[in-house]
C-alpha cells in the first residue's frame, strides 16, 4: 500500500518527541483562548459564506482561516517565548486551540449551521397559494423546533434589525437551544465510535492521518521548517500569487498574472461530447501543496476517476441511455461506494468493535488504559446517544423505522468520511444528494412515508446535506493530536465535546445576528446562498408530494448503488492481493463530487511534481522539496484569508482563495 511522507518519517519523529521535555498539556488557558475565539470563527465563517459569498473555506478539508489562526497563535508565541519565556504556549496548547478553533468552524460551517437556520424558518416567510405549504408542509412541523413568528421571521430575510432584544431572544432562544443539544448529542455519539476505533486505527493499521501532521509540524519545537529557505520561496511566491490576483479584483486594470480558472464544457458542443457536463480547468497551488503530502495513489485515482465519471454520461448519451431519468445514477454509485468503504471499515474493525461492545457487561480488560474513556462508557455513550437521538425525532412524529434507516445513512456515511481522512486525508469529500431526505423516498416511495416523515426531512437535510465539513473526522484527529503532543486524550475528548457545543450555540446566535442585520434576501449578496438552503428540502417536499416514484426508477437506482458498491469492494480486495495497485476505492468515492470538478487538476499536477521528484531523486529529494510545498499552502492561507477579511469589511469581492477565482 502507497505510504505518505508522514509514515515513511513516523519513526523520525517519535524519536525527536522523546527529546521533548515533557510540557503542558490541556490548559484551561488554551480552552479559554478557544471560547474567546469561537464567535469570531463563526462571525467570519457566516460573514464570508453567506452573506458576502467571498469564498467557501469550509468545503475543504482544511480550512484556511483555521490555519491562519494558528499561524498568528505561533507568531504571538514566539513573541511571549522572548519576553516571558514561562508563558509559552506548548505544542499540546497550541493543539487544543486549534482543534477547538477548527471544531467551533466545522459547526458553524457552509454545510451545517449555515444549512439548517434558514431551514427552520423559510416556509413561514414564502408560503404561497402556488406551493400550498400552508396546507401541506407549515401544520406538520413541530413549532417547537422552528421559527414562526412572522415579524421575527421577516427580519432575517429582511435585515435592518436588531436581533439583541428581549422579544426576538424570547422567539429565537427555544429552538435554537435545542437544535444546540441535539447536535451535541449527536456528536458525543459519535466521538464515542471514535474512542472505540482508535487503538485499531492508530495502534494497529498505524493510519497516518495526514491532515494532523502539517499542524503539528508546525507547532512542534525544533523543527526547522521555519528556517528553510525553500519554504519562505514558495511562502513568498503564493504570498505574490493571491496580492496579485487580489489587486486584479480591486483594480481591473491591472493584468491577471494567469487565467486561474474557466470551464471547458463551453468549447465543448458537438454530441455526444456535450454530454459531459460541468468541465471547470482550476489551477489552486495551495492545493498542489497539500496534493504532493497525500500517496500518490490516491492523487491518481482522484483525477483518473474523475475523468472515469465525466465518461459515463457521454456514453449514456452515445447510446441513448441519458433518457432514461436520472441516468447514469452518478450520485446514487457514489452512495454506493460510501457505503462500501464504511462496511470496509466495520469489517476490519469487527474485533475491536467487539471488544468495545462487548466491555458493557464484561468490563474493562485493560486495552482501554489511557483512552479518552474507558469501552464500557464509551459503548453505552454511543448507544445512549443513539436512543437520545431516536427519541428526539420519535417526538416529532417520524415513523421509527424511517429514523432508524435516516440514523443509519448518516453513521454509515460519516463513518466512511473518517475512516478516509485518518487513513488518507483527502483534499475534500462532498455528497450532494445522497442523505436520507432524498434516498429514503426514492427507494420506498412517498405513498410508504407518513406526511410527518416528509416533511421532517427538511431539518435532517441541515446536517445532510454535503457532508463536507464534519465533526466525526475532527475530533479523531483532535485525538490523534493529543497522543502526538503526549497531553491527555480524555481531557481533549471533553474539550472537543465542549467545543461542539459552544461552536454550535455562537454559531447558531451569530448566523441568526447577522441576518438581521444583512437580511437573508436583502442585502446580503447575490446569490443569496441562506434563501438557497431554506428553500431546498421544502421544494423537494413539494415535488415528492406532486409526483411519485417508478418500481423502474426505484430499481435502477438498487443497481447504481450496487455497482458504486461492487466497484468499491473490487478495488478494496485487489489493492490487498496486488502489491502497489494504482487505483484506490477512495479516489473512485469522492472524484464524482462538486469539489473534485474543481481540484481535479490541482491534484493532476500535484501527482506529476511527487512522481517526477520520486523518479529522479528519490525519497531524500522529496524529503528536501516537501518545505516548498508547506509554503504554498502557508503561504495562500495566509494571503487568503487576509483577502476574505478585506472582503468582509468592503463589501467588495476580492481574490477567493477557495474555490472560485
Amino acid at each position: 500500500m502507497a505510504t505518505t511522507i508522514w509514515q515513511r518519517t513516523r519513526a523520525a519523529a517519535e524519536v525527536r518527541e522523546e527529546a521533548i521535555p515533557a510540557q503542558r498539556g490541556v490548559t484551561f488557558r488554551a480552552v479559554a483562548i478557544g471560547v474567546i475565539l469561537a464567535p469570531v470563527i463563526a462571525w467570519f465563517n457566516i460573514s464570508i459564506e453567506a452573506i458576502r459569498y467571498a469564498g467557501q473555506p469550509t468545503t475543504i478539508s482544511l480550512f484556511p482561516h483555521i490555519v491562519f489562526v494558528l499561524l498568528c497563535l505561533i507568531g504571538v508565541n514566539a513573541v511571549i517565548g522572548r519576553i516571558v519565556p514561562r508563558w509559552r504556549f506548548s505544542p499540546a496548547e497550541l493543539m487544543t486551540v486549534y482543534f477547538f478553533t477548527l471544531m467551533t468552524a466545522v459547526m458553524a460551517s457552509h454545510d451545517l449551521i449555515e444549512v439548517i437556520t434558514p431551514i427552520l424558518t423559510y416556509p413561514f416567510k414564502y408560503a404561497n397559494p402556488a406551493n400550498r405549504w400552508e396546507s401541506e408542509v407549515i401544520p406538520y412541523l413541530p413549532k417547537w423546533l422552528f421559527v414562526s413568528d412572522p415579524d421575527a421571521v421577516d427580519k432575517y430575510y429582511i435585515g435592518n434589525a436588531t436581533f439583541w432584544n428581549r422579544s426576538d431572544l424570547r422567539i429565537w432562544a427555544p429552538p435554537l437551544l435545542i437544535w444546540t443539544g441535539f447536535f451535541t448529542v449527536l456528536a458525543f455519539g459519535m466521538f464515542c465510535l471514535n474512542v472505540l476505533l482508535r487503538k485499531q486505527w492508530t495502534d494497529r493499521e498505524r493510519l497516518s492521518y495526514p491532515l494532523v501532521q502539517l499542524p503539528l509540524e508546525l507547532v512542534q519545537p525544533r523543527v526547522p521548517v521555519f528556517q528553510n529557505r525553500l519554504f519562505w520561496v514558495a511562502f513568498a511566491i503564493a504570498a505574490i500569487n493571491d496580492i496579485w490576483f487580489g489587486l486584479n479584483r480591486l483594480f481591473p486594470s491591472i493584468p491577471e498574472p494567469y487565467v486561474r480558472w474557466q470551464t471547458l464544457n463551453q468549447y465543448i458542443t458537438t454530441p455526444p461530447w456535450n454530454a459531459i457536463g460541468w468541465l471547470p480547468l482550476a489551477f489552486f497551488p495551495w492545493i498542489v501543496g497539500i496534493g504532493v503530502l497525500l500517496p500518490t495513489d490516491l492523487l491518481f485515482s482522484c483525477w483518473f476517476f474523475f475523468w472515469l465519471w465525466k465518461l459515463q454520461p457521454i456514453i449514456a448519451a452515445y447510446y441513448g441511455w441519458n433518457q432514461i431519468p436520472g441516468f447514469p445514477y452518478v450520485n446514487e454509485q457514489s452512495f454506493g461506494a460510501y457505503m462500501g468503504i464504511a462496511l470496509f471499515t466495520i469489517y476490519t474493525a469487527r474485533k475491536a468493535l467487539a471488544q468495545g461492545f462487548s466491555a458493557i457487561w464484561k468490563g474493562s480488560d485493560g486495552s482501554d488504559k489511557g483512552e479518552a474513556l474507558s469501552y464500557r462508557w464509551a459503548a453505552l455513550g454511543f448507544i445512549g446517544s443513539l436512543v437520545a437521538i431516536y427519541l428526539f425525532f420519535l417526538s416529532t412524529g417520524m415513523t421509527g423505522w424511517v429514523i432508524a434507516l435516516s440514523l443509519l445513512i448518516y453513521l454509515a456515511i460519516s463513518l466512511a468520511v473518517t475512516r478516509m481522512r485518518a487513513e488518507l486525508g483527502p483534499p475534500a469529500h462532498d455528497l450532494h444528494d445522497s442523505g436520507p431526505q432524498r434516498l429514503i423516498p426514492l427507494l420506498f416511495g412517498v405513498e410508504n412515508l407518513k406526511r410527518q416523515d416528509l416533511v421532517m426531512f427538511a431539518p435532517i437535510q441541515g446536517f445532510n446535506r454535503a457532508y463536507r465539513a464534519h465533526p466525526m473526522p475532527t475530533h479523531i484527529e483532535g485525538l490523534r493530536a493529543a497522543e502526538r503532543t503526549r497531553s491527555s486524550m480524555r481531557a481533549m475528548f471533553w474539550v472537543l465535546v465542549f467545543a461542539v457545543f459552544w461552536g454550535t450555540l455562537t454559531g447558531f446566535f451569530v448566523n441568526v445576528h447577522l441576518h438581521y442585520q444583512w437580511g437573508a434576501a436583502s442585502k446580503a449578496d447575490t446569490p443569496y446562498v441562506s434563501t438557497i438552503f431554506g428553500r431546498e428540502p421544502y421544494d423537494r417536499i413539494t415535488s415528492l408530494l406532486a409526483g411519485s416514484v417508478s418500481s423502474l426508477q426505484q430499481r435502477n437506482v438498487i443497481w447504481a448503488m450496487m455497482v458504486g458498491f461492487g466497484v468499491t469492494a473490487v478495488l478494496s480486495v485487489l489493492r490487498m492481493n496486488i502489491a502497489n495497485f494504482p487505483l484506490h476505492p477512495v479516489g473512485y468515492a469522492i472524484s464524482s463530487s462538486w469539489s473534485l470538478s474543481v481540484l481535479w487538476f490541482s491534484l493532476l499536477v500535484a501527482w506529476v511534481c511527487k512522481v517526477v521528484i520520486m523518479k529522479v531523486g528519490g525519497l531524500r529529494s522529496y524529503q528536501r522539496a516537501l518545505p516548498f510545498f508547506l509554503g504554498l499552502v502557508l503561504g495562500e492561507c495566509t494571503v487568503g484569508t487576509l483577502w476574505m477579511l478585506v472582503s468582509i469589511f468592503t463589501g467588495t469581492k476580492t481574490f477567493i482563495v477557495w474555490p472560485y477565482g
